[in-house]
């Protein structure tokens, strides 16, 4: 029997080199995606945390890019089994994260074709509430200083 937490490893990638724009949006979506981890801990709101990092995508200039929530729980053997909907964070789920929670976070973009920096960014990294914070458990590197892929 196979048991314990599974989910994919979401990254921004490129190959070679980035452009400027697309630089930049990368940039802002890795700026908002440390905000929130900084933000997940116990006593905090869901919708505080989508709340904040929608103004400082706003602020950033990306927040009509945005495309879903920002995370979500965890369910055993994958993201859908044992899910709870009332663990997302998004704009009206006012969940209290506490202890021992399993959750996302996962800010996206998606800048459509003909604009300058067109393409999706996304970074995605797994917590586990703690009494005072949370541990991310990816323990994989994201940013334009690691996934930009040399050949």
């Amino acid at each position: 029997m196979i048991s314990g937490y599974y989910t994919a490893l979401e990254r921004t990638l490129f190959f070679d080199s980035v452009d400027e724009e697309s630089l930049k949006a990368w940039e802002a979506n890795v700026k908002v995606h440390k905000r929130g981890l900084e933000l997940i801990k116990p006593g905090v709101k869901c919708s505080d945390i989508c709340n904040e990092l929608n103004e400082l995508f706003a602020e950033l200039g990306y927040l009509q890019y945005r495309t879903f929530g920002y995370g979500h729980s965890f369910g055993l053997l994958s993201h859908f089994y044992g899910r709870e909907a009332g663990l997302e964070l998004r704009e009206d789920i006012d969940t209290v994260l506490e202890e021992n929670m399993v959750i996302s976070m996962e800010p996206m973009i998606l800048i459509p074709k003909g604009k300058p920096g067109s393409g999706g960014y996304r970074e995605h990294d797994i917590l586990i509430v703690g009494k005072n914070g949370a541990e991310n458990i990816t323990k994989f590197p994201f940013g334009p200083e690691y996934n930009v892929i040399k050949y």
